[in-house]
């Protein structure tokens, strides 16, 4: 059994597309956690760690700003999926957003304020500390093609990490690129673990 914890990224939730197409296409003996997450880091990372705890979680799979949280895992087996490395880069320290999937929190919508992008601009002063020769391994960074949002990202990755690849596809990959290249790369990881 692989236990495969999703982190969706900013205005997602825990039932995103993405959550679900990576549900679909993962072979038998696969679980995939998906917890809604918060606009807030030290929130998010409590329930990632309760979750990593209580689901004995395998793998990580975290897109855009969930790509960004699972970076700070060190060692632990991870695919970052246009992970928003540098999150603070581009954004106003400000603003209301609706949610655009589902929670099961019921919130419809988050505020950006700038105490919170000051905790994120802080996280990213050390984001690539502590990477050793295991995390070099377990990581696996997925950017799409024609990802505007993460051009940055994807370069700041190739500095640092052996294991990036380019994906069809915009910031929210299809189910085709989900089955093609996601999936497969869990799979992968899962493989090199056991």
């Amino acid at each position: 059994m692989v236990n495969v914890l999703f982190l969706h990224g900013m205005a997602e939730g825990t039932r995103s597309l993405l959550a679900k197409n990576i549900r679909k296409h993962l072979p038998e003996g696969y679980t995939l956690y998906s917890p809604d997450l918060f606009i807030d880091p030290d929130k998010s990372f409590e329930v990632i760690d309760r979750y990593i705890k209580e689901y004995s979680i395998d793998i990580i799979v975290g897109h855009s700003l969930g790509g960004f949280m699972a970076q700070k895992y060190r060692e632990m087996p991870k695919v970052l999926l246009n992970p928003s490395l540098g999150m603070s880069y581009g954004y106003l320290c400000r603003f209301d957003m609706p949610y655009k999937d589902m929670r099961d929190d019921g919130l419809k919508k988050f505020r950006f304020t700038t105490p919170q992008c000051k905790k994120y601009k802080a996280m990213e002063r050390t984001e690539f500390d502590g990477i050793t020769e295991r995390e070099l391994e377990v990581t696996i960074g997925l950017f799409g093609k024609r990802d505007i949002l993460t051009r940055l990202s994807a370069h700041r990755f190739k500095k640092r990490y052996r294991h990036r690849q380019l994906i069809p596809g915009t910031h929210f990959p299809n189910e085709m690129t989900i089955r093609d290249y996601v999936v497969p790369a869990i799979i992968a990881l899962a493989y090199r673990e056991h």
